[in-house]
């Protein structure tokens, strides 16, 4: 075990001086450019204004909807080691700047505005960062795949760990400002060091991310069923949408007339779909 953990600090290590290196001189990207096609989108956020923004994994971009179109708000060099070159999750900061995780380069990054990029300071024990949520203390909550741990970065990048999780994938709140964490199973609710399940067998089959709706209920994009499950108050899950169009459903969202935003990383596309099943899609 130790010697796993000392080849584990080692990779970290290389793998963060290779990356802070690079943040800032190269990474600075004019907002609100040409219209760009999506490419493998894997996130999507919606900011307090209502504005739509989706993270493009094979892009390396923090995109934002505008006029029907995706533009840019950020962009990454491409190449391996580098901010963005596997962006995979994204949330709104409480200083209006975007956080993204990256597990290709083992961070977590901020994004302004303007599309400057910065690595957020941390204790160097991420491996793979991939859901992330801002708590309302602005503290950011990831969770990191390879490890199995839900973990806090305060500012100035002290990092706590929060609670032990298997096979965790993205983070929510529920309606009472509890931590929800998506793991390959289930949903579990987080209470001090230990997790419980808010449902107990569940048909998802490859879950990627979940939302809270203000109607109550959860939705769950799950890649290999296909499908949009709903989980409802008192827990029963249902489909809201199963099969075509929806290729490989990944990230979610709800937008500010209480439909539901999908990212399907296949499609190539951002799927609004309303609560009676009805799928269109956004953006070109």
């Amino acid at each position: 075990m130790l010697n796993e953990l000392a080849r584990t600090s080692r990779i970290r290590r290389y793998m963060s001086s290779r990356t802070s290196a690079l943040v800032g001189s190269l990474l600075l990207f004019a907002a609100g450019a040409t219209p760009e096609p999506l490419v493998y989108p894997v996130d999507v956020a919606v900011d307090p204004d209502g504005a739509v923004f989706v993270a493009d994994h094979e892009a390396h971009s923090l995109l934002k909807l505008e006029g029907g179109s995706f533009k840019t708000v950020a962009k990454g060099q491409g190449l391996p080691r580098t901010p963005l070159y596997g962006i995979r999750h994204i949330a709104r900061a409480k200083d209006g700047k975007w956080v993204a995780s990256d597990p290709a380069t083992m961070k977590l990054y901020t994004i302004d505005g303007a599309g400057k990029i910065e690595a957020i300071a941390d204790d160097e024990r991420f491996v793979t960062p991939w859901g992330i949520a801002v708590e309302p203390s602005g503290d950011v909550l990831a969770v990191d795949r390879v490890t199995h741990r839900l973990r806090r970065v305060k500012a100035g990048g002290k990092v706590e760990d929060v609670v032990d999780v298997r096979a965790p994938r993205a983070i929510l709140f529920d309606k009472d400002g509890a931590i929800v964490v998506l793991t390959d199973k289930t949903l579990v609710r987080v209470s001090g060091n230990s997790t419980s399940p808010i449902v107990a067998t569940p048909p998802f089959e490859f879950p990627h991310d979940a939302v809270l709706h203000p109607n109550g209920s959860y939705y769950v994009t799950d890649g290999y069923a296909k499908a949009v499950w709903q989980v409802s108050p008192d827990g029963k899950v249902t489909s809201l949408v199963k099969g075509e169009p929806l290729i490989s459903p990944q990230g979610i969202a709800v937008d500010r007339e209480g439909n539901l935003l999908v990212a399907d990383a296949h499609a190539k596309t951002i799927f609004q779909i309303t609560l009676k099943g009805e799928v269109t899609s956004i953006g070109k």
